[in-house]
């Protein structure tokens, strides 16, 4: 008795094919999807490996034994790889026929050829947002309420209420249509989704890095493809000062269809939508079943992208934040105002004038189209934890003083025991406290070259340079080494422990409470930015009159400063950029697998094309599924 097709494994199963006419190799559908098959397609989908490289894969498990007929599907797309131009066109038509997210639209903008450095008009790819957002809810609804957490809007919305946050102040949201005034509640808080946008530049070549626009709903506690969306990504190397302003009159055009929840029934430039455009089609009709509309509540980014993408002060300028009148110490070799330093970091000593909502729309808009959205101001600009704190933030600066300092404990001479052997010995004592604490993220190797150069050790200021995760585990783990080691009868040593006491509880904090701190918890917080402040300026003031280039003060120590008083209204941990650099990385490699032979300046093109495919399999496959991630991705 013959075996049956699906039995037929390794080399039976090739003489099957030679001999099976139109017969399927394997016959009969399996209810669950093939593991290997997923891992395959996500590789593929990731930009981790090419068409043709699963389809050989796959044709390997097959030669092997695998019996799965969606290995056999892989493996016999391009002719079983004989024709391997055809093997993508095979993939897309066997996994990606009903797609059901409308292609990205072209909007022709200025970019610089590379080769030319001549200006030229191009086709710019976008992903309109509030498009996305209808085709999620309409197509993928179950997936829909998971990612904008609708299960959560009203809770959230009373929340925002109960802290009183100013940025309710004539918002929209907050606009009674039937009287036409402003109400201190959210009209429909069961409808309403609050959401974030992002902006981020990410290296995808030796000599070019993509500037990335994406957006997601700001109670998604998904992994970073999940809570992302691509608006569009475009090479730094092909733009040019006007490049992005065409893209974001549209993108503009979409918060405000968003902030509606209506499709829009004019362009724009407030023309008329022309017939036959998918856009004249849906004009006037809501964009959702059950008519949910969404608000940007937070604006993420880096002081780098806040700076030179939305053109908020540099923190090099004379007056360096947004949220207050902070000035530099010295502007054209003039002290400041008395209190104004952004230098100054005990609260009894600053005199800063704050920044509300009011204060805001009273300043008019901004440079940037972005907040020429209702509602949409500079205080929706939230300031980065990851970029604050971590990654060459206040804990940079922090650490690698302590660490300097204790590495060259016997100051600038020349020392007793080699700097590098002490670092050895206190990493030795770090990896400890790691396996006592089974701490998720680690750093695999510490040398004095990531704290200062070491033929000058005493020419720069001390500053640890590595990743925000690592670094956020770190001072954990470094907190009990230096309290070993460390004779607190100095009044520097008991700064050093104490700072990074108040630093480690000031994070733990943070990760602890829930998304609106009470009272209580927010007065914690102030306080133990308050102690963190004093024991820091006790060091600062240490280290110059030792004249040791320790405990620098930045722009960061500042926006720290702004950061707990805005945790008020909202725990900051819910606008940490963890997730954000993770999905702009994920982007940079989807970049780099398309680039071959393909111009910079239609790159935007190819990598929203890859991404539309990636975003559908994401949605209907079981396995590429959405996983949870509240913090580290």
């Amino acid at each position: 008795m013959e075996p049956k097709a699906k039995r037929i494994r390794g080399w039976k199963l090739e003489m099957a094919k030679e001999a099976g006419g139109s017969e399927p190799l394997l016959k009969g559908e399996q209810e669950v999807p093939s593991a290997l098959g997923t891992l395959l397609l996500t590789m593929w989908s990731h930009g981790h490996i090419s068409a043709k490289a699963m389809q050989e894969l796959a044709h390997m498990a097959i030669l092997d034994g695998a019996t799965h007929p969606e290995l056999a599907q892989i493996a016999s797309t391009g002719h079983w790889g004989e024709i391997p131009g055809n093997v993508h066109r095979d993939i897309m038509t066997h996994y990606c026929q009903d797609i059901k997210l409308t292609p990205a639209i072209h909007v022709q903008v200025p970019v610089l050829e590379p080769k030319t450095s001549k200006v030229l008009v191009e086709d710019a790819s976008i992903f309109l947002p509030h498009i996305l957002f209808s085709d999620l809810a309409h197509h993928y609804p179950d997936q829909f309420h998971n990612l904008f957490g609708t299960q959560d809007l009203q809770s959230f919305w009373k929340g925002v209420e109960k802290v009183k946050d100013d940025r309710l102040y004539q918002h929209p949201i907050c606009l009674d249509e039937r009287h036409g005034t402003y109400t201190n509640c959210v009209q429909e808080k069961q409808k309403t989704i609050p959401l974030f946008i992002h902006c981020d530049g990410v290296e995808f070549q030796s000599r070019d890095s993509l500037q990335v626009w994406n957006w997601g709903g700001l109670l998604c506690q998904y992994h970073s493809l999940a809570a992302h969306f691509l608006v569009s990504a475009i090479p730094k190397a092909c733009t040019t000062e006007s490049t992005w302003d065409p893209i974001m009159e549209w993108v503009t055009w979409s918060l405000e269809a968003l902030l509606k929840g209506y499709h829009p029934e004019v362009g724009p430039k407030n023309e008329p939508l022309l017939k036959g455009s998918p856009f004249h089609a849906l004009k006037g009709l809501p964009l959702t079943p059950g008519n949910y509309r969404a608000v940007v509540w937070a604006v993420q980014g880096d002081h780098e992208m806040y700076s030179n993408t939305l053109h908020l002060p540099h923190w090099n300028a004379t007056s360096p934040c947004w949220d207050c009148d902070c000035k530099q110490p010295f502007s054209k070799g003039t002290p400041c105002e008395k209190g104004k330093s952004f230098k100054i970091v005990k609260e009894e000593k600053q005199r800063f004038i704050y920044v509300d909502t009011k204060a805001a729309l009273l300043k008019g808009k901004a440079n940037h189209p972005l907040f020429s959205v209702p509602g949409l101001t500079t205080r929706m600009v939230r300031h980065d934890g990851l970029h604050v704190l971590f990654v060459r933030g206040v804990c940079a600066h922090l650490v690698g003083s302590i660490l300097h300092y204790m590495a060259f404990f016997d100051g600038k001479g020349v020392q007793s025991v080699k700097p590098s052997e002490r670092l050895a010995f206190i990493f030795e004592e770090i990896q400890e406290v790691y396996k006592r604490s089974s701490a998720p993220t680690r750093l695999t190797n510490l040398k004095l070259s990531m704290i200062c150069d070491v033929a000058k050790p005493h020419k720069q200021f001390a500053k640890l340079d590595c990743k925000g995760a690592e670094m956020k585990h770190l001072c954990v783990a470094l907190l009990p080494v230096i309290k070993n080691m460390l004779d607190r009868k100095q009044e520097q040593h008991r700064d050093m422990v104490s700072a990074l006491q108040c630093m480690v509880d000031l994070i733990q904090l943070f990760d602890r409470i829930g998304i609106f701190p009470s009272s209580k918890e927010y007065m914690q917080a102030r306080n133990l930015e308050k102690r963190f402040f004093a024991h820091y300026d006790s060091l600062n003031i240490w280290a110059q009159e030792n004249d040791r280039l320790l405990f620098h003060l930045v722009m960061k120590h500042h926006t720290l400063h702004h950061m707990v008083r805005d945790s008020q209204f909202l725990n900051p941990r819910n606008c940490w950029n963890f997730r954000a650099e993770d999905f702009v990385g994920k982007i940079s490699r989807l970049g780099a697998s398309v680039a071959m032979g393909v111009k910079s300046t239609k790159m935007s093109q190819k990598i929203n094309a890859k991404y539309r495919i990636l975003l559908h399999l994401q949605l209907v496959r079981l396995g590429f599924g959405l996983v949870s991630c509240q913090d580290d991705p």
